[in-house]
């Protein structure tokens, strides 16, 4: 199994940045067996959770967990896709 550790970044916030940083990692090959979608919506919730917490001052274990993303081919567990899938509804901040 393989796979890629991406810092996070403000711009994970954004979905569209979020899609972007995917379709690089699936075009150039870091992250097999997962659609754009699916990658995007992990990398998107690090970030959520990353900076929620850093906000906050709340659940320091799980910003200590948000950062780095570790990215694996195959994706994370069903649970953890749900919990994805449903943080996407998350509206992006307006730039």
């Amino acid at each position: 199994m393989s796979g890629i550790s991406l810092k996070v970044r403000k711009e994970f916030l954004d979905k569209e940045e979020s899609l972007a940083a995917a379709r690089k990692l699936l075009s150039e090959g870091y992250i097999k067996n997962m659609d754009e979608i699916q990658l995007a919506r992990e990398i998107r919730f690090h970030a959520l959770a990353y900076y929620f917490c850093e906000r906050t001052g709340f659940l320091k274990s799980m910003k200590a967990h948000a950062d780095p993303i570790d990215l694996h081919d195959g994706g994370d567990t069903g649970f953890r896709r749900l919990v994805y899938a449903a943080s996407w509804k998350i509206p992006s901040r307006k730039k």
